[in-house]
């Protein structure tokens, strides 16, 4: 909760007659504090204002007071750079649900008043420090009129917000160094300051892991790049992480999560669709890399010892039966020569 103490003005004699009598200890009136909540007030955003009234006067009364909260700022900060299309006048602030001034019927001696309006905030209001006035009007037990001004200040701002993009990255192979790179979006209203990237994770090492960007405008699109090398085969994880302060100086974080697969160098296709053979180390096209089966590595039949054996196999059998039937037409012959003689 803020507080603040106001001197109150030189008291101004409105009364359009001349009194019949002259109070010697005039009575004064201040507003002795007020406060806001929230504290930081957020355009477009409502928030409640309260502050306290209070006769100084040792001896006299005040009486018929009303407290006026004018239209027209005492003063607001100008809209600037991209942010040119938001107001900066006496539309801001607007009371909800009532009209902007409040009756007291009297106010006795060292006596305290609260009241208490809820406030919106044009959506459109630049973000700054904003100062509103309030008209103190009240008479004496003599009829005598009296009239003061007292100033509030408000700090506005603007609604910050960020929007991190896909993260983007070709293949990632186990040793090899992969670029890296993530858009992100100023879409809040709000100009940024102090903006900061980084990027963590496990599973790799990582180059220029940091970038300053500074101040980041309404509306702004940056890029964060960064290299990364796989240490090891699996899965990869890793996290942007972005700091950034708004325009009232509050500290703002926001991370985005992303994984990724990394595939060892032995593993992985080349352009040519060749891979390396793990028995033997030597080039092979990846389509012989796991052969059907009954059929080696060069996918041919005519390569498999097991074809030549049962050639050389089915040769023999049919030698054997070649032979064995010349020698029993032989052995016929023979009979036959026997027989005539």
């Amino acid at each position: 909760m803020s507080t603040n103490n106001n001197q109150t003005n030189e008291i101004q004699d409105t009364s359009d007659q001349t009194p019949t009598v002259q109070m010697k200890n005039q009575p004064k009136l201040i507003i002795s504090n007020y406060s806001i909540a929230p504290q930081t007030v957020e355009a477009g955003n409502d928030f409640t204002l309260s502050f306290t009234l209070y006769n100084t006067n040792a001896k006299n009364t005040i009486y018929n007071l009303k407290v006026s909260i004018d239209q027209q700022l005492q003063s607001q900060p100008q809209a600037s750079g991209d942010n040119t299309a938001l107001v900066s006048d006496g539309s801001v602030f607007t009371p909800m649900n009532r009209s902007n001034s409040f009756y007291v019927a009297a106010l006795y001696p060292w006596n305290t008043a609260t009241r208490t309006i809820n406030m919106g905030v044009n959506p459109n209001s630049a973000a700054g420090n904003y100062v509103i006035g309030l008209t103190l009007e009240y008479e004496d037990y003599w009829g005598n009129q009296y009239q003061t001004k007292e100033a509030i200040g408000i700090p506005v701002v603007q609604r910050a917000n960020v929007t991190i993009g896909n993260v983007k990255h070709d293949e990632l192979m186990v040793g090899q160094q992969t670029a890296v790179s993530v858009k992100i979006y100023n879409t809040g209203k709000d100009n940024l300051n102090t903006f900061m990237c980084d990027v963590i994770g496990k599973g790799f090492t990582i180059d220029n892991d940091r970038r300053f960007i500074g101040n980041f405008k309404t509306g702004s699109t940056e890029e964060f790049s960064f290299n990364i090398t796989p240490d090891r085969e699996g899965e990869v994880e890793g996290k942007i992480l972005i700091t950034y302060e708004d325009s009232a100086g509050n500290v703002h974080t926001q991370t985005q999560d992303f994984t990724a697969e990394a595939m060892n160098m032995d593993m992985g296709g080349s352009e040519d669709g060749m891979i390396q053979d793990p028995n033997t180390g030597e080039m092979i096209p990846a389509d012989q890399a796991n052969p059907p089966e009954g059929a080696d590595n060069g996918g041919s039949i005519f390569t498999s010892p097991f074809f030549w054996v049962g050639i050389i196999a089915i040769i023999a059998l049919v030698g054997a039966l070649i032979y064995k039937k010349r020698k029993n037409k032989k052995n016929e012959e023979l009979i036959i020569e026997d027989e005539d003689i």
